[in-house]
């Protein structure tokens, strides 16, 4: 049985339809964010922290807790809110900067497009921003907080941002990874 979308929820996703995420995956996927090249994940870093900028609250790029790693994006808005979530994903990739796979291909006539970090998870974090700001659109954001947590290791397991995901998981009503769970044959990967 299915109910009715209110007039809420259809502002929210009409202001996310109109989000420009197709270009934002496709130029995000254009940098090459390696887990251990740190320039590209200094420069993915900091086109993030310009995309996610326009929301409300503090922003800032924090160091990882071990050296050599990328800086983790962090974002709080209305820590004080009655209710808060914890937002979570990742920049880096699995593709070093001298890998061959470094161009996004258009997509095709069956809507697949293919590139470094498009599906994991580049196309994430135009998703979550997307729907961020359509939240931040509707009467009902001065009720919620949150934070966005996007870490720059996760490919090699977090070892240099868990413990900023596990300090701002606490009290946390829920957390939502924005990274896909199924693999292109249905299969749940986990």
């Amino acid at each position: 049985m299915s109910r009715a979308v209110s007039t809420i929820e259809a502002g929210a996703l009409e202001t996310a339809a109109a989000a420009p995420m197709l270009a934002q995956v496709c130029d995000w996927a254009e940098i090459n964010s390696g887990s251990r090249n740190l320039a590209g994940l200094e420069r993915m870093a900091a086109v993030l922290a310009d995309a996610f900028a326009p929301l409300p609250g503090r922003l800032a790029l924090r160091d990882a807790a071990l050296p050599g790693l990328g800086h983790n994006l962090h974002l709080a808005v209305r820590p004080d809110a009655p209710l808060q979530l914890l937002l979570t994903g990742h920049m880096d990739t699995v593709y070093g900067a001298d890998h061959p796979f470094q161009r996004v291909t258009p997509v095709d006539a069956e809507g697949v497009m293919g590139g470094p970090g498009v599906a994991d998870m580049k196309g994430g974090i135009a998703v979550m921003l997307a729907a961020l700001r359509a939240f931040e659109a509707s009467p009902l954001a001065s009720r919620i907080g949150y934070e966005v947590i996007i870490n720059a290791d996760e490919e090699l397991g977090s070892p240099g941002s868990a413990p900023l995901i596990a300090e701002r998981a606490h009290g946390k009503r829920a957390a939502l990874t924005y990274e896909p769970s199924l693999l292109p044959d249905g299969t749940f990967a986990c």
